[in-house]
C-alpha cells in the first residue's frame, strides 16, 4: 500500500510533488504514491489508471544559462483512487500502516472550514473536512503519525489546515482523546512552493504528460520527525523555520518585479514578457527596481541576487510567450500586495520615496487612465474601475485608502516623483 496520499491530481502536483518522490525513489526510497481527486471530476484519475498511472513530465525553459528540453518518467504512482466512488478504499489507504505523508493542492480556497459540513456526509464535505473524518477513523484504530504536507497558495497553510481539523472535530463532537492525537501524532508542515507550470500540451503522445519550467523550488517549514520522514534529499529543497523570509522574498522579487514592470513596458509597445527583458531600457530598470527590493528583505544580499537572477532567467524562457495584458490582471490589488510593501520599508529605512519603485506606481496610473496610443481594456474590479473613470488626480489615487490602506502622499517625495514621471509617459 502507498506510503504517500496525494490529495489533488492537478498539473501542479502532478509536475512539481511528484518529481521530488520519483527523485526518492530513484536513490532508494521504498515508497509510492496514491492519487485521489479532492472533488468529484474523476477525469485526470480515470486517465492515470488507464495508462498504469505512468506519465512523462517535460521540462522547457531556461536554467543555470542553458536552455532545456528534456522529459521525465514518472513511475512512483501506486494507485489512483476516485474519491467519491471508492470512498471505503481511500480511508482504508488513509488508515494503512504503510502511510507516512498527506499532500494536497486543492487551490487556495480548498483549507477552509465550512460549519454546515456534517460528518455524516463525508466524503461530500470540504476537504479539511474530509481530513478530519478519516484522521479520526485513523485514531480509532490506533495507528501511528502522519506527515501533512500542504502546497495550497496560502500563508502558514500547515497551521490553517490543522486548525480547520480541530475545529470539525469539535463540530463533531469527537472526543478530547482526538484533539491529542492531531496535536501529538500529526505533523503539519508549512510550505512555500514555486514552479511554473503550463499544463498538458495537446501535440504531446502522452495523453496525461505535464509541461514545466525546469526551475523548482520548495520550502518547507517542518519539525524534527517530519524532516525524518520526509523522503526528499535534493538542493532544492530548503527546510527552515522562518519561512517567511522566503515567502517575502517570492512575492517582492518574482511577483513584485512582474508587477511594477509589465505595466509600463505595455505602454511602450511591448507584448511578452521575454521581450521585455530583453530590451535594453527594462534591463536596466529592473536591476534598479532591484536594488531598492534587496534591503527590504532579512536575507544575505547575496542570496537575493541569485534568486533575482533565475527570476529574470525564467521570465526569458523561449518556450513561454507570457502575454503582460494577462499580469496585468487586478493590478491595483497586486500592487499593494507584492510591491507596496517594499515601497513602505524602503521609506522607513531611508526617510524618502523609492524612486524606481514609485515610478512603476506612476505606470499604473498611466494604464488604468489609458495614457497610450495602444487599445486595450482594463481587467479589475468594479470599484478601481469606476475610479479611474473619475479621472483622479496623481494625489487621489495616491491618497485612496480603500486601494492602499494608507495614504501614500504622507511618504516624504513620493507625490513628487509619482508627478515627474507620470507626467514624462
Amino acid at each position: 500500500m502507498a506510503t504517500i496520499l496525494q490529495i489533488g491530481e492537478g498539473n501542479f502536483l502532478c509536475a512539481f510533488v511528484e518529481e521530488y518522490i520519483q527523485n526518492a525513489c530513484d536513490n532508494g526510497y521504498k515508497g509510492s504514491v496514491a492519487i485521489c481527486q479532492p472533488r468529484t471530476n474523476n477525469k485526470v484519475i480515470n486517465a492515470l489508471n488507464g495508462q498504469n498511472r505512468i506519465y512523462d513530465i517535460i521540462h522547457r525553459g531556461r536554467i543555470n544559462g542553458r536552455v532545456i528540453d528534456d522529459r521525465c518518467r514518472i513511475t512512483c504512482v501506486s494507485d489512483c483512487i476516485d474519491t467519491v466512488n471508492e470512498t471505503d478504499r481511500l480511508v482504508d489507504t488513509f488508515c494503512g500502516d504503510e502511510l507516512q505523508i498527506v499532500v494536497s493542492n486543492t487551490t487556495e480556497a480548498g483549507i477552509a472550514f465550512v460549519e454546515t459540513d456534517k460528518c455524516s456526509d463525508f466524503p461530500n464535505v470540504s476537504f479539511p473536512g474530509k481530513i478530519a473524518y478519516m484522521l479520526y477513523q485513523r485514531y480509532k484504530q490506533n495507528k501511528g503519525n502522519l506527515v501533512f504536507l500542504p502546497v495550497e497558495l496560502i500563508e502558514n497553510n500547515g497551521i490553517e489546515l490543522k486548525n480547520c481539523i480541530l475545529k470539525y472535530a469539535k463540530l463533531w463532537d469527537f472526543n478530547e482523546d482526538f484533539t491529542d492525537y492531531v496535536n501529538t501524532k500529526c505533523h503539519f508542515c508549512n510550505t512555500l512552493v514555486d514552479r511554473i507550470v503550463t499544463g498538458h500540451n495537446q501535440n504531446d503522445a502522452d495523453p496525461c504528460s505535464v509541461t514545466c519550467e525546469p526551475y523548482r523550488l520548495f520550502i518547507i517549514d517542518a519539525d524534527d520527525y517530519a524532516k525524518s520522514v520526509l523522503p526528499f534529499n535534493d538542493d532544492t529543497v530548503v527546510f527552515t523555520d522562518n519561512i517567511a523570509n522566503y515567502r517575502t522574498r517570492k512575492v517582492r522579487i518574482l511577483n513584485g518585479v512582474h508587477t511594477s514592470t509589465v505595466l509600463g513596458a505595455y505602454l511602450k509597445g511591448f507584448d511578452i514578457v521575454r521581450d521585455m527583458v530583453n530590451d535594453d531600457y527594462f534591463k536596466s530598470y529592473i536591476s534598479d527596481i532591484l536594488e531598492e527590493i534587496y534591503p527590504t528583505i532579512s536575507l544575505d544580499k547575496a542570496v537575493l541576487e541569485e534568486y533575482a537572477n533565475s527570476v529574470l532567467e525564467r521570465f526569458n524562457n523561449p518556450f513561454i510567450d507570457h502575454k503582460l495584458l494577462d499580469i496585468s490582471l487586478n493590478s491595483v490589488a497586486k500592487f499593494k500586495a507584492r510591491v507596496l510593501p517594499s515601497i513602505l520599508d524602503y521609506a522607513k529605512i531611508n526617510g524618502t520615496a523609492p524612486i524606481n519603485l514609485s515610478k512603476s506606481l506612476a505606470y499604473l496610473i498611466a494604464f488604468y487612465n489609458h495614457k497610450s496610443v495602444r487599445e486595450y481594456e482594463v481587467h479589475d474590479s468594479k470599484t478601481v474601475l469606476l475610479f479611474f473613470e473619475g479621472k483622479p488626480s496623481i494625489s487621489d489615487v495616491l491618497d485612496n485608502t480603500d486601494f492602499w490602506g494608507v495614504k501614500l502622499t504622507e511618504i516624504p517625495n513620493m507625490k513628487n516623483v509619482v508627478e515627474k514621471f507620470y507626467n514624462e509617459i
